[in-house]
């Protein structure tokens, strides 16, 4: 299932400090974009993006989710960014955390008394997960998590699981690693998502750029939300 439950693309982007990844979110009709720059990268319009952020300083990686929406010929792509919390300052459990998460995108369902909520898995360790869309679930309610198929037909069990805390339609569970067979699918498919990140595509922030002439992204596109060569920018 692991081609099925997959439709997003893994990128790494590499910065001396958090200041200037910072510097490289452009807010434009109110909307965050950054720029990936990968002349090999192709994407569908729409197409969905997982993004960390590395600093050579030390600074915790950050990941971030996002869509590709205009791409600049032989030089990169444009993304728009759905959620740019992961920018500002980390909450300590982000340090304190015993397995680091990796960024994912994939459709779940949540299974609890009396209920059954969809969503998108967007992080996930062996200890773990962050899922969005997850509504009328409490804390330190138990659940059944699965990875959906596309067409919501097939799906995969993956854990039983404990919800730690809630927030804007998002929740924080923490695998049920006493039982086996949860800890043994939820190895199986944090192996599978490492697997993916280890062929993300990696791009380098320029030298030169963020100095005395300040970001050398391109201009960023207008209002457009399909995927389309700006020719001369």
């Amino acid at each position: 299932m692991q081609s099925e439950t997959r439709a997003d693309t893994r990128l790494r982007y590499r910065f001396a400090t958090l200041s200037q990844a910072r510097a490289h979110v452009r807010e434009t009709g109110g909307r965050p974009l950054f720029f990936f720059r990968q002349e090999k990268l192709r994407l569908l319009p729409r197409s969905p993006v997982c993004l960390e952020l590395c600093f050579e300083d030390g600074e915790t990686n950050r990941l971030l989710h996002g869509v590709a929406i205009a791409s600049v010929e032989r030089r990169g792509t444009w993304i728009e960014l759905l959620d740019t919390r992961a920018m500002r300052e980390l909450a300590p459990t982000e340090y304190t955390r015993r397995a680091p998460r990796m960024g994912t995108d994939v459709l779940v369902e949540i299974r609890a008394a009396g209920h059954v909520v969809t969503g998108r898995m967007l992080e996930v360790s062996k200890g773990g997960a962050r899922i969005r869309g997850m509504l009328g679930l409490g804390e330190n309610e138990h659940v059944e998590v699965r990875l959906l198929s596309p067409d919501r037909l097939t799906y995969r069990t993956l854990s039983g699981a404990f919800v730690c805390w809630t927030a804007g339609g998002e929740v924080g569970v923490r695998f049920d690693r006493l039982d086996s067979a949860s800890r043994n699918a939820v190895t199986g498919f944090v192996q599978e998502t490492e697997a993916e990140w280890k062929r993300a595509l990696v791009s380098l922030h320029p030298k030169g750029c963020c100095g005395a002439r300040g970001v050398l992204d391109p201009s960023p596109p207008g209002h457009e939300h399909a995927l389309a060569d700006a020719a001369g920018a």
